[in-house]
């Protein structure tokens, strides 16, 4: 009997969701072929096991695709007495950009192209067993529409596709991996952690609404205190006394339902650099990432992680296919707060 069943090829596994399907596939005991741009030297070392290969390569190129795919099939099967184990193949390497049109298609090229380019790689080996899997997003999966995202979500929306039509077209069963709102090093330099708990203090601070008593918990106040109230408590005082929130305390004190603190919020939240580059506030964003995993409308990429090695471990192709990986306990909040950006 071979010593692996299993084994992970994935791009982008030296971080994020990446590195965590890395790490959750090698404590089921897989083989694990992954690559990234990032040096040797930069890979976090636990995941630089003795069952794991790791190639430098760049998803944009399908030459760099193909000989990433050629290590991985030596190397599984030198692990492996000369057997290639049944294979899940992940497109996991992403990127969200905005506005700046070269960055808009450096996104394309690795969100679409780059899953277009492992999918090629692998499809005859994919043609006997295994699966194939492309990253998509809860705002392509839900059809949600974010202001100022609209070309991310069509990068997923396309990526979701190729997983599943073009895979299909080249006898590859596949599917799409649809993660939610995830605390990343990407996410933690965006605005939208901010914006999301702005959102569960308006949505979830109403008094009527299920998840009222556990906000109002979560901040610190009586039950039925306003959207506002449960606001500066989830903030905390080191945010709300600063001198730069009187703006967004002013429109709280004008509007306890929070319904137009937006411009003054966004403000607060957003700071322009020395080098003209606008990011959110570090300390804001550390905060709403923690009150929102609390609240479980954020996770961690290992939930994401053992979600998908979950699903390829019983090789079978989830219905729709597509796997939703938006919760820790499947209440899927997310999908309520970002709902309600999109009306």
């Amino acid at each position: 009997m071979v010593p692996y069943q299993n084994a992970l090829v994935i791009t982008g596994g030296a971080s994020g969701i990446g590195a965590a399907s890395v790490q959750a596939a090698l404590s089921r005991n897989w083989l694990v072929a992954c690559c990234d741009v990032q040096p040797l030297d930069k890979v976090p070392a636990p995941l630089l096991t003795d069952p794991t290969l790791y190639v430098l390569a760049d998803v944009r190129s399908p030459e760099a695709m193909a000989h990433f795919a050629q290590r991985a099939i030596q190397f599984f099967g030198d692990r492996n007495r000369g057997v290639v184990p049944k294979m899940g193949v992940v497109a996991c390497a992403g990127i969200s950009r905005r506005g700046d049109p070269e960055q808009v298609k450096l996104m394309k090229d690795i969100n679409e192209g780059g899953t277009s380019n492992l999918l090629r790689a692998f499809a005859k080996a994919l043609e006997k067993q295994g699966l194939f899997v492309g990253l998509s997003s809860i705002v392509a999966a839900e059809g949600i529409a974010v202001k100022g995202d609209e070309e991310y979500r069509l990068t997923k929306i396309e990526a979701g596709r190729i997983a599943t039509e073009e895979a299909a077209h080249l006898k590859v069963r596949g599917f799409a991996v649809a993660p939610g709102a995830i605390d990343t090093p990407m996410t933690r330099h965006e605005a939208i952690f901010a914006m999301l708990l702005l959102g569960a203090a308006q949505v979830f601070g109403k008094p009527d609404h299920a998840h009222h008593s556990e906000i109002t918990q979560l901040a610190g106040v009586p039950k039925g205190s306003t959207p506002a109230d449960i606001f500066r408590g989830l903030l905390g005082p080191t945010l709300t006394g600063a001198e730069e929130f009187s703006r967004v305390q002013e429109s709280m004190t004008r509007d306890p339902s929070l319904a137009t603190i937006g411009k003054a919020y966004m403000l607060y939240t957003n700071l322009r650099g020395a080098n003209g580059q606008i990011r959110p506030r570090p300390e804001l964003i550390a905060r709403s990432a923690e009150v929102l995993t609390a609240l479980d409308v954020v996770i961690g990429p290992e939930v994401v992680a053992g979600l998908m090695i979950d699903q390829l471990a019983t090789g079978l192709v989830p219905e729709g296919g597509l796997l939703r990986a938006y919760s820790r306990n499947g209440e899927d909040r997310i999908r309520e707060l970002l709902g309600s950006f999109g009306r």
